[in-house]
Protein backbone atom coordinates (compact mmCIF):
# COMPACT_ATOMS: atom_id res chain seq x y z
CA UNK A 1 0.00 0.00 0.00
CA UNK A 2 2.42 2.19 -1.48
CA UNK A 3 5.22 1.79 1.61
CA UNK A 4 2.48 2.78 4.42
CA UNK A 5 2.19 -0.91 5.30
CA UNK A 6 6.25 -1.59 6.21
CA UNK A 7 6.44 -5.05 7.84
CA UNK A 8 3.86 -8.10 9.42
CA UNK A 9 5.12 -9.81 12.88
CA UNK A 10 3.41 -13.12 13.25
CA UNK A 11 2.41 -15.54 15.55
CA UNK A 12 2.38 -13.71 18.52
CA UNK A 13 0.14 -14.68 21.35
CA UNK A 14 -1.83 -12.61 23.49
CA UNK A 15 -4.46 -13.54 26.29
CA UNK A 16 -7.81 -12.77 25.95
CA UNK A 17 -10.47 -13.77 28.67
CA UNK A 18 -8.52 -16.00 29.78
CA UNK A 19 -7.82 -17.78 26.17
CA UNK A 20 -4.65 -17.84 23.93
CA UNK A 21 -4.97 -16.19 20.69
CA UNK A 22 -2.69 -15.81 18.10
CA UNK A 23 -2.46 -12.43 16.23
CA UNK A 24 -0.49 -10.43 13.23
CA UNK A 25 0.94 -7.10 14.39
CA UNK A 26 0.56 -4.61 11.47
CA UNK A 27 3.43 -1.71 11.90
CA UNK A 28 2.46 1.42 10.46
CA UNK A 29 4.67 4.21 9.24
CA UNK A 30 2.62 7.75 7.72
CA UNK A 31 3.26 8.69 4.27
CA UNK A 32 1.69 12.16 3.91
CA UNK A 33 1.99 11.50 0.42
CA UNK A 34 -1.17 9.00 0.33
CA UNK A 35 -3.14 9.38 3.70
CA UNK A 36 -5.95 7.69 2.82
CA UNK A 37 -3.57 3.98 2.43
CA UNK A 38 -2.80 5.08 6.08
CA UNK A 39 -6.27 5.78 6.93
CA UNK A 40 -7.57 2.62 5.31
CA UNK A 41 -5.13 0.17 7.39
CA UNK A 42 -6.05 1.72 10.65
CA UNK A 43 -9.95 0.82 10.11
CA UNK A 44 -8.95 -2.88 8.29
CA UNK A 45 -6.47 -2.84 12.29
CA UNK A 46 -9.34 -1.94 13.93
CA UNK A 47 -11.82 -3.94 12.64
CA UNK A 48 -9.72 -6.88 12.67
CA UNK A 49 -9.10 -6.38 16.58
CA UNK A 50 -13.25 -5.85 16.92
CA UNK A 51 -13.71 -9.31 15.60
CA UNK A 52 -10.85 -11.31 17.51
CA UNK A 53 -12.17 -9.85 20.72
CA UNK A 54 -15.92 -10.91 19.67
CA UNK A 55 -14.90 -14.19 19.11
CA UNK A 56 -14.61 -14.97 23.28
CA UNK A 57 -18.21 -16.11 24.36
CA UNK A 58 -20.01 -13.18 27.03
CA UNK A 59 -19.51 -15.73 29.99
CA UNK A 60 -15.72 -15.67 29.76
CA UNK A 61 -15.65 -12.02 29.18
CA UNK A 62 -17.58 -11.81 32.55
CA UNK A 63 -15.33 -14.42 34.23
CA UNK A 64 -12.51 -11.84 34.42
CA UNK A 65 -13.50 -9.44 37.44
CA UNK A 66 -11.14 -8.88 39.48
CA UNK A 67 -10.36 -11.67 42.15
CA UNK A 68 -10.76 -9.78 45.14
CA UNK A 69 -13.85 -8.07 43.93
CA UNK A 70 -15.02 -11.72 43.10
CA UNK A 71 -14.53 -12.80 46.43
CA UNK A 72 -16.62 -10.26 48.22
CA UNK A 73 -19.38 -10.33 46.04
CA UNK A 74 -19.54 -14.34 46.75
CA UNK A 75 -19.19 -13.58 50.20
CA UNK A 76 -21.88 -11.00 50.73
CA UNK A 77 -24.29 -13.14 48.43
CA UNK A 78 -23.80 -16.00 50.89
CA UNK A 79 -24.57 -13.95 54.20
CA UNK A 80 -27.54 -12.47 52.62
CA UNK A 81 -29.18 -15.96 51.04
CA UNK A 82 -28.11 -17.77 54.41
CA UNK A 83 -31.16 -18.48 56.53
CA UNK A 84 -29.11 -19.65 59.53
CA UNK A 85 -26.07 -17.25 59.37
CA UNK A 86 -27.41 -14.53 61.39
CA UNK A 87 -30.08 -16.22 64.07
CA UNK A 88 -27.90 -16.52 66.48
CA UNK A 89 -27.18 -12.37 66.77
CA UNK A 90 -29.26 -9.92 68.63
CA UNK A 91 -31.90 -7.88 66.59
CA UNK A 92 -29.50 -5.07 66.78
CA UNK A 93 -26.21 -6.98 65.58
CA UNK A 94 -28.56 -8.10 62.83
CA UNK A 95 -29.58 -4.79 61.44
CA UNK A 96 -26.26 -3.84 61.73
CA UNK A 97 -24.79 -6.60 59.71
CA UNK A 98 -27.46 -6.45 57.34
CA UNK A 99 -26.70 -3.06 56.66
CA UNK A 100 -23.29 -3.64 56.09
CA UNK A 101 -23.05 -6.27 53.82
CA UNK A 102 -25.87 -5.12 51.37
CA UNK A 103 -24.80 -4.48 48.41
CA UNK A 104 -25.31 -1.76 46.55
CA UNK A 105 -24.99 -3.20 43.27
CA UNK A 106 -26.96 -5.82 41.24
CA UNK A 107 -25.68 -9.37 39.96
CA UNK A 108 -24.81 -9.30 36.37
CA UNK A 109 -27.47 -10.61 34.32
CA UNK A 110 -28.02 -13.80 32.70
CA UNK A 111 -28.02 -13.08 29.71
CA UNK A 112 -27.24 -9.63 28.01
CA UNK A 113 -26.51 -8.21 24.73
CA UNK A 114 -23.71 -9.07 23.00
CA UNK A 115 -21.29 -7.08 22.19
CA UNK A 116 -17.09 -6.80 21.08
CA UNK A 117 -15.83 -5.66 24.53
CA UNK A 118 -13.47 -3.50 22.65
CA UNK A 119 -13.56 -0.55 25.60
CA UNK A 120 -13.22 -3.18 28.08
CA UNK A 121 -10.28 -4.65 26.56
CA UNK A 122 -8.28 -2.26 25.52
CA UNK A 123 -7.12 -3.47 22.44
CA UNK A 124 -7.26 -1.47 20.17
CA UNK A 125 -6.11 1.30 21.98
CA UNK A 126 -9.05 4.03 22.89
CA UNK A 127 -6.76 6.81 21.80
CA UNK A 128 -7.50 5.24 18.38
CA UNK A 129 -10.62 3.88 18.84
CA UNK A 130 -12.56 7.23 20.15
CA UNK A 131 -11.36 9.60 17.41
CA UNK A 132 -11.79 6.96 14.62
CA UNK A 133 -14.82 7.10 15.67
CA UNK A 134 -16.04 10.36 16.14
CA UNK A 135 -14.43 10.85 12.35
CA UNK A 136 -16.48 8.38 10.56
CA UNK A 137 -19.60 9.55 12.55
CA UNK A 138 -18.97 13.33 11.65
CA UNK A 139 -18.92 12.82 8.09
CA UNK A 140 -21.90 10.41 7.85
CA UNK A 141 -23.75 13.03 9.68
CA UNK A 142 -22.47 15.89 7.62
CA UNK A 143 -23.33 14.73 4.24
CA UNK A 144 -26.82 14.06 5.81
CA UNK A 145 -26.92 17.42 6.46
CA UNK A 146 -25.88 18.52 3.09
CA UNK A 147 -28.32 16.59 1.71
CA UNK A 148 -31.18 18.43 3.80
CA UNK A 149 -30.15 21.84 2.83
CA UNK A 150 -27.66 24.09 1.14
CA UNK A 151 -24.18 25.07 3.12
CA UNK A 152 -21.36 26.80 1.72
CA UNK A 153 -17.21 25.68 2.12
CA UNK A 154 -17.29 26.89 5.64
CA UNK A 155 -20.63 24.84 7.09
CA UNK A 156 -22.95 27.89 6.95
CA UNK A 157 -26.39 27.12 6.14
CA UNK A 158 -27.71 29.02 2.56
CA UNK A 159 -30.77 29.81 3.02
CA UNK A 160 -32.09 29.30 -0.57
CA UNK A 161 -34.82 31.73 -2.73
CA UNK A 162 -38.10 30.12 -2.89
CA UNK A 163 -38.81 28.33 -5.90
CA UNK A 164 -43.07 29.28 -6.01
CA UNK A 165 -44.31 32.56 -5.86
CA UNK A 166 -41.99 35.32 -6.61
CA UNK A 167 -44.45 37.72 -7.11
CA UNK A 168 -47.91 36.45 -6.53
CA UNK A 169 -50.75 38.26 -7.12
CA UNK A 170 -53.69 39.52 -4.73
CA UNK A 171 -56.23 36.46 -3.76
CA UNK A 172 -59.18 36.38 -5.28
CA UNK A 173 -62.24 36.73 -3.04
CA UNK A 174 -64.02 34.17 -4.94
CA UNK A 175 -61.65 32.12 -5.32
CA UNK A 176 -60.68 28.80 -3.67
CA UNK A 177 -57.10 28.59 -1.12
CA UNK A 178 -55.79 25.87 0.93
CA UNK A 179 -53.13 25.93 3.26
CA UNK A 180 -50.58 23.25 4.35
CA UNK A 181 -48.86 24.03 7.87
CA UNK A 182 -46.65 22.02 10.29
CA UNK A 183 -46.86 22.13 13.74
CA UNK A 184 -43.12 21.89 14.18
CA UNK A 185 -42.19 24.34 11.43
CA UNK A 186 -41.98 28.12 13.31
CA UNK A 187 -42.44 29.54 9.95
CA UNK A 188 -46.05 27.94 9.87
CA UNK A 189 -46.42 29.21 13.26
CA UNK A 190 -46.51 32.55 12.43
CA UNK A 191 -48.97 31.86 9.52
CA UNK A 192 -51.03 29.94 11.59
CA UNK A 193 -51.22 33.03 13.75
CA UNK A 194 -51.93 35.52 11.27
CA UNK A 195 -54.76 33.11 10.24
CA UNK A 196 -55.98 33.15 13.51
CA UNK A 197 -55.85 36.93 14.32
CA UNK A 198 -57.21 37.67 10.76
CA UNK A 199 -60.35 35.24 11.22
CA UNK A 200 -59.57 33.53 7.34
CA UNK A 201 -59.43 29.98 8.88
CA UNK A 202 -62.11 27.00 8.07
CA UNK A 203 -64.77 28.46 5.65
CA UNK A 204 -62.48 31.10 3.64
CA UNK A 205 -59.39 29.30 3.58
CA UNK A 206 -58.71 25.56 5.24
CA UNK A 207 -55.80 24.50 6.56
CA UNK A 208 -54.22 21.11 6.26
CA UNK A 209 -52.33 19.97 8.92
CA UNK A 210 -49.30 18.02 8.28
CA UNK A 211 -48.08 15.09 9.27
CA UNK A 212 -44.25 14.87 10.08
CA UNK A 213 -43.15 11.45 9.17
CA UNK A 214 -39.90 11.30 7.37
CA UNK A 215 -40.31 7.68 7.26
CA UNK A 216 -43.37 7.51 5.39
CA UNK A 217 -42.69 10.56 3.13
CA UNK A 218 -41.53 10.16 0.02
CA UNK A 219 -39.43 13.36 0.25
CA UNK A 220 -38.77 15.76 3.17
CA UNK A 221 -40.70 14.81 6.05
CA UNK A 222 -44.63 15.99 5.13
CA UNK A 223 -47.36 13.47 4.91
CA UNK A 224 -50.84 14.43 5.01
CA UNK A 225 -53.51 13.28 7.11
CA UNK A 226 -56.63 11.17 6.13
CA UNK A 227 -59.21 13.85 4.06
CA UNK A 228 -62.52 14.45 5.02
CA UNK A 229 -65.36 13.22 2.68
CA UNK A 230 -65.63 16.71 1.78
CA UNK A 231 -62.63 17.19 0.83
CA UNK A 232 -62.59 13.93 -1.90
CA UNK A 233 -65.33 15.12 -3.69
CA UNK A 234 -64.43 18.70 -4.23
CA UNK A 235 -60.61 18.70 -4.13
CA UNK A 236 -58.16 16.63 -6.59
CA UNK A 237 -56.75 13.55 -4.78
CA UNK A 238 -53.36 14.64 -5.40
CA UNK A 239 -53.63 17.20 -3.07
CA UNK A 240 -55.44 15.68 -0.02
CA UNK A 241 -53.19 12.60 -0.33
CA UNK A 242 -50.39 10.75 -0.11
CA UNK A 243 -47.50 13.34 1.12
CA UNK A 244 -46.52 16.90 0.45
CA UNK A 245 -44.25 16.10 -2.18
CA UNK A 246 -46.84 14.93 -3.64
CA UNK A 247 -48.78 18.54 -3.57
CA UNK A 248 -45.69 19.86 -5.56
CA UNK A 249 -45.37 17.18 -8.43
CA UNK A 250 -49.03 17.92 -8.61
CA UNK A 251 -49.05 21.69 -8.63
CA UNK A 252 -45.47 21.36 -11.20
CA UNK A 253 -47.29 18.81 -13.34
CA UNK A 254 -47.59 21.53 -16.46
CA UNK A 255 -43.76 22.05 -16.56
CA UNK A 256 -42.90 18.57 -15.61
CA UNK A 257 -41.98 16.09 -18.02
CA UNK A 258 -43.70 12.95 -17.82
CA UNK A 259 -42.93 10.56 -14.72
CA UNK A 260 -40.80 13.42 -13.87
CA UNK A 261 -40.96 14.07 -10.18
CA UNK A 262 -40.25 17.80 -8.77
CA UNK A 263 -36.29 18.54 -7.79
CA UNK A 264 -36.71 21.15 -5.51
CA UNK A 265 -37.17 20.99 -1.15
CA UNK A 266 -41.19 20.35 -0.58
CA UNK A 267 -41.62 22.89 2.23
CA UNK A 268 -44.00 24.05 4.22
CA UNK A 269 -45.85 26.57 4.19
CA UNK A 270 -47.52 26.70 1.31
CA UNK A 271 -50.30 28.17 0.02
CA UNK A 272 -52.34 26.39 -2.90
CA UNK A 273 -55.13 27.63 -5.27
CA UNK A 274 -56.92 24.27 -5.23
CA UNK A 275 -59.78 25.38 -8.18
CA UNK A 276 -56.40 25.69 -10.57
CA UNK A 277 -54.16 23.57 -9.20
CA UNK A 278 -51.02 25.92 -8.46
CA UNK A 279 -48.96 27.07 -6.19
CA UNK A 280 -49.24 30.49 -5.02
CA UNK A 281 -46.37 30.87 -2.68
CA UNK A 282 -44.28 29.24 -0.34
CA UNK A 283 -42.78 31.63 1.65
CA UNK A 284 -44.21 32.78 4.61
CA UNK A 285 -44.42 36.44 4.97
CA UNK A 286 -46.35 36.40 1.50
CA UNK A 287 -48.52 34.38 2.74
CA UNK A 288 -49.26 36.43 5.98
CA UNK A 289 -49.26 39.78 3.51
CA UNK A 290 -51.82 38.14 0.99
CA UNK A 291 -54.09 36.65 3.72
CA UNK A 292 -54.28 40.52 5.36
CA UNK A 293 -55.12 41.58 1.56
CA UNK A 294 -57.17 39.06 1.42
CA UNK A 295 -59.11 39.48 5.18
CA UNK A 296 -58.90 43.92 4.36
CA UNK A 297 -61.00 43.57 1.32
CA UNK A 298 -63.08 41.51 2.21
CA UNK A 299 -63.84 43.35 5.53
CA UNK A 300 -63.51 46.71 4.00
CA UNK A 301 -66.91 47.74 6.14
CA UNK A 302 -66.26 46.01 9.13
CA UNK A 303 -65.02 48.57 11.58
CA UNK A 304 -63.51 45.61 14.17
CA UNK A 305 -61.46 44.16 10.71
CA UNK A 306 -57.85 43.74 12.03
CA UNK A 307 -55.52 45.19 9.95
CA UNK A 308 -51.57 43.47 10.39
CA UNK A 309 -49.62 45.87 7.77
CA UNK A 310 -51.45 49.06 7.63
CA UNK A 311 -51.09 51.19 4.75
CA UNK A 312 -48.48 54.01 5.11
CA UNK A 313 -46.22 51.60 7.42
CA UNK A 314 -45.07 49.22 4.53
CA UNK A 315 -41.32 50.79 4.54
CA UNK A 316 -41.12 50.35 8.53
CA UNK A 317 -42.56 46.81 8.54
CA UNK A 318 -40.01 45.10 6.31
CA UNK A 319 -37.08 46.93 7.56
CA UNK A 320 -38.62 45.15 11.07
CA UNK A 321 -38.75 42.20 9.48
CA UNK A 322 -35.62 41.84 8.09
CA UNK A 323 -34.21 42.72 10.53
CA UNK A 324 -35.40 39.69 13.33
CA UNK A 325 -35.05 37.49 10.21
CA UNK A 326 -31.24 37.74 9.70
CA UNK A 327 -30.69 37.60 12.99
CA UNK A 328 -32.74 36.08 15.25
CA UNK A 329 -35.98 33.72 12.88
CA UNK A 330 -33.35 32.59 10.42
CA UNK A 331 -30.10 32.59 12.86
CA UNK A 332 -31.66 29.62 14.94
CA UNK A 333 -31.61 28.05 11.49
CA UNK A 334 -28.29 28.29 10.80
CA UNK A 335 -27.41 27.07 14.27
CA UNK A 336 -29.25 24.03 14.01
CA UNK A 337 -27.93 23.52 10.51
CA UNK A 338 -24.22 24.33 10.72
CA UNK A 339 -21.73 22.15 9.79
CA UNK A 340 -18.73 23.68 11.73
CA UNK A 341 -17.99 25.29 14.46
CA UNK A 342 -17.26 28.73 12.95
CA UNK A 343 -20.80 28.60 11.06
CA UNK A 344 -22.30 27.92 14.17
CA UNK A 345 -20.13 30.69 16.57
CA UNK A 346 -21.07 32.79 14.11
CA UNK A 347 -25.14 31.94 13.69
CA UNK A 348 -25.16 32.32 17.74
CA UNK A 349 -23.50 35.54 18.00
CA UNK A 350 -26.77 37.22 15.78
CA UNK A 351 -29.14 35.11 17.64
CA UNK A 352 -27.93 36.96 21.03
CA UNK A 353 -27.97 40.26 18.96
CA UNK A 354 -31.38 39.89 17.62
CA UNK A 355 -33.23 40.66 21.59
Amino acid sequence: LHNNIIRYDTCQSISIAGKRHKITTIMMTYNHRNKSCAVMAIAVLLLTSAFVIGLSPASSRRSSIHPVAQQNRIATTSIISSPFALSSKSSDEESQQKTSTTSLYDDLPAKKPWTFGILTSGFPPQQLLVPFVKFVTFQVWRLMMNELVTHDEQGRFIRESFQAGNNPAPLDLDGSYRLYLGNPCPWCHRVKAAVAVLGVENQDIPITMLIDDAEKASKGGWILPKPSEEDKTSIAEELITGDLAGVYNFCYRDILGERERYQGRCTAPLLVDVNAGKIVTNESNEIMVLLNDYSRRKGSFDTTTIDLRPVGMEEELDKATKYWFNLLWNGAYRCGFATSQVAYDEAASDVLKGP
